[in-house]
């Protein structure tokens, strides 16, 4: 009885082992399951983040070709404001000579047209005199003629000493 005993106890361990054996294998079959659902889920959020990724990337190449399109726009707007700059030295250029010269002219000008007010003057100095001396003479004719009115009144005599003395003038 003592073998039958020591059998049944060596087939009750290895029964015990297969037992074991099962649970672990379902153990490692959940374990599998586990990680291969956690491996499913890893590999979306991998594909997920390299659509994200993509679409970024995509977004960064557009963004780049605007920028290079902005960049393109910036070099030619800079050409052409080189080009205007350029351009307005050279107006300006032309225009400080042009005002130079304007400037000689004006200033010549103005010389001339003091040259002729001083003429002026001058003339107009000499026309007064000359208005006062023919004033002068005027009014010694008026006096000359009040005289002679009181003095030849009513003849004729006035009339010709008067015309005698206009002759004179």
């Amino acid at each position: 009885s003592s073998g039958i005993n020591a059998e049944y106890g060596e087939f009750q361990t290895i029964q015990d082992n297969f037992k074991q054996i099962n649970l672990s294998r379902y153990t490692m079959a959940d374990d599998i399951k586990c990680m291969t659902d956690s491996r499913m889920k890893a590999m979306e959020i991998i594909k997920q983040k390299m659509l994200e990724m993509k679409n970024q990337n995509e977004a960064l190449i557009a963004e780049n070709a605007e920028l290079k399109d902005r960049t393109q726009t910036l070099g030619k707007n800079y050409e052409e404001m080189i080009i205007e700059n350029e351009n307005l030295s050279k107006r300006i250029k032309d225009m400080e000579e042009t005002s130079g010269t304007i400037q000689d002219e004006l200033m010549s000008r103005v010389n001339i047209l003091k040259e002729d007010l001083h003429d002026a003057d001058r003339r107009a100095d000499n026309s007064e005199r000359q208005v006062i001396f023919l004033l002068k003479k005027v009014q010694e004719q008026e006096d000359m003629i009040t005289k002679y009115m009181t003095d030849y009144k009513g003849t004729g005599q006035f009339i010709d000493d008067s015309m005698n003395e206009l002759l004179d003038i």
